[in-house]
């Protein structure tokens, strides 16, 4: 897992998890989106998708498929995102099970596009880990 320090997301990690934390029936995905580090762009983009839904530890999210460039990779949203979800005092998770319904981050590798399946993102108050399943794009940024 790549590690790296990036202090810029600790308020948004922190934000997350207060309203996790309140059981809200739903939040904005960019709100999520923020917690990839991304520009203005990003977000403003994603926020297009509308909100996330929460209904008991179920999380989904419909609209268009997209397609937005993050720096060295791009982030590709599936037309309908659902997992499950987890807060406590110290952490919140977003689990995606499948496959079909996750976000992928896709790098272009010489000539082949590699995509990776983000599997959880798991948030506290000194990190936020994006696990793709132990591939090598798992990362860990501390704050």
């Amino acid at each position: 897992m790549h590690t790296s320090s990036r202090p810029e997301l600790g308020q948004p990690v922190a934000a997350l998890h207060a309203t996790l934390l309140g059981k809200p029936e739903r939040f904005p995905l960019s709100d999520l989106a923020a917690l990839f580090g991304g520009g203005p762009e990003l977000v403003e983009r994603v926020a297009t998708r509308g909100d996330i839904t929460l209904d008991g530890d179920v999380f989904f999210n419909s609209g268009p498929e997209m397609s937005i460039p993050a720096g060295r990779v791009e982030l590709e949203i599936p037309s309908l995102m659902r997992g499950t979800w987890r807060v406590d005092d110290a952490m919140f998770a977003m689990t995606f099970s499948i496959a079909d319904f996750t976000l992928r981050a896709c790098a272009q590798v010489a000539v082949f596009r590699k995509c990776f399946e983000l599997k959880e993102i798991r948030g506290t108050a000194s990190d936020i880990v994006l696990d793709f399943g132990g591939s090598i794009a798992d990362r860990r940024y501390t704050f």
